[in-house]
Formats: structure tokens, C-alpha cells, sequence
């Protein structure tokens, strides 16, 4: 690649005393290019709602009102404990509002 595109660099040579021109050599590892297929097959094959091990939005606790948000933050809780990524839907909206918002989201689990 470097001689195609005529790359050059210039060091000083303290044999000779002068600058010398050189082409660079370059090294050409494509792990990154195969971690970012393997990646674009995954999202690709699971369009975009993700296995339950990998995916960042796993639960949503969704309060049928305002007034059992305490035990949504129980519930939140616990499960946070277990090692699950859980979200607590505390907005005014209705609850199939709620509902609708989180398999948008994607969401893994609704409770």
C-alpha cells in the first residue's frame, strides 16, 4: 500500500549526515475488521432485540399507577441484586402507553 499511494518519510542518517527518504512499511492486522462483522451479523441475525446474557435493556418494572412506585423500586431492587440491568417506568403516561414504550425499547422482560 505505501508504494502504491508513493509514501515517504524522511529520517536523518547519522552515518551519511543528511536526511534520507524511505518508504514506510506497514502491517495490516484485520482483527478489528472481524470483530466488526462478527458484530454486524449479530445485530443483523437478532434485529436488534438482543439474548437476555447481552442485551443492555434486560427488565422494566412497570407500576400500574403512581402509588405502588415504591414496590416497583422493591421489586427494582432485588433484581438488581440477582445481576440484571433493571428500569423503573416512573412517567405519567397510561399503562399500555408504558407497556408500548418498553417493546419498543426492546426491553427483554416487562413486570
Amino acid at each position: 500500500m505505501p508504494m502504491r499511494f508513493e509514501l515517504e518519510y524522511s529520517r536523518f542518517d547519522a552515518e551519511q549526515g543528511t536526511n534520507v527518504t524511505e518508504t514506510p512499511v506497514m502491517v495490516h492486522r484485520a482483527i478489528l475488521g472481524s470483530v466488526e462483522r462478527f458484530m454486524a451479523i449479530l445485530i443483523e441475525s437478532f434485529a436488534g432485540k438482543w439474548p437476555l446474557w447481552l442485551s443492555p435493556r434486560q427488565a422494566i418494572v412497570v407500576p400500574v399507577s403512581a402509588k405502588f412506585g415504591d414496590y416497583a423500586e422493591d421489586v427494582r431492587a432485588e433484581l438488581k441484586a440477582a445481576g440484571l440491568f433493571v428500569e423503573v417506568d416512573h412517567s405519567g403516561d397510561t399503562l399500555q402507553k408504558k407497556i408500548r414504550n418498553a417493546q419498543v425499547a426492546q426491553f427483554n422482560y416487562i413486570l
